[in-house]
């Protein structure tokens, strides 16, 4: 299988795209380490910006694991037949937010909990440059919401369970849609200050306060989603 050049549409999501047809299609194997970022910047003819993006959603999502000093390599965490049962699923009909969100509700609040407990320096870095991110993207809902799933699925990383990543990778498209449409109707200012205070306790290590902060930030966003004038006016606590 060869790269093609990357013409038109997004460019990290046609570099993503390209990188899991080779992981389905075998020819770059669990365990096997794929290309450095020069070398697929000349291979795919885009910016490293734009390698770099891809190549971090897909650690996001459990795809690709990077060892440092090493390289990114293919995680064996989700192997090919992973994948292979995947990309049905992500082909079912449109959830609706509320049933995202009440999802998020059971899998979110245990997360936050186990990232409290088990964060290390490097989960903490990526959520605060993830965070930085965010606050840059205010005024761009497709940008804003790309950030925000990307906390959430630093946050799964977080965890340190294998079983909560792979969750992530498979509703991954499903959220980011998901989350598009929730940042359309509710606005940019809770997802910061949320965001912000579930970090906090993350650092301080304290589960308990991640828990309900983060359980309170779901329950606020499923108040606000369909609320007709609900956009960019935050609770009360994040005024």
């Amino acid at each position: 299988m060869s790269i093609k050049p990357i013409v038109q549409k997004r460019v990290s999501d046609e570099v993503l795209d390209q990188i899991k047809e080779h992981i389905i299609s075998g020819e770059w194997t669990p365990g096997a380490k794929i290309p450095g970022e020069i070398e697929l910047t000349g291979l795919f003819g885009v910016s490293r910006v734009s390698i770099r993006e891809a190549i971090n959603r897909l650690v996001g999502m459990g795809v690709l694991m990077i060892r440092r000093g090493e390289g990114t390599y293919v995680s064996e965490i989700l192997p090919k037949d992973s994948f292979n049962a995947l990309l049905p699923f992500l082909m079912i009909g449109k959830a609706s937010l509320r049933e995202m969100l009440e999802f998020r509700a059971m899998v979110e609040i245990e997360s936050a909990r186990l990232a409290a407990l088990r964060a290390t320096q490097e989960d903490i870095g990526r959520m605060k440059s993830i965070l930085d991110n965010m606050k840059k993207c205010q005024g761009d809902y497709k940008k804003f919401a790309a950030e925000d799933l990307n906390f959430h699925t630093a946050l799964a990383l977080a965890t340190q369970n294998s079983v909560v990543v792979k969750v992530n990778a498979i509703v991954h498209d499903m959220l980011r849609a998901a989350m598009e449409e929730i940042v359309s109707q509710t606005g940019f200012k809770d997802g910061i200050y949320y965001h912000g205070r579930i970090l906090d306790a993350i650092i301080a290590k304290n589960e308990a306060e991640a828990v309900e902060v983060m359980k309170e930030h779901i329950n606020v966003t499923i108040q606000k989603v369909g609320e007709p004038n609900g956009k960019d006016q935050p609770s009360n606590q994040a005024k």
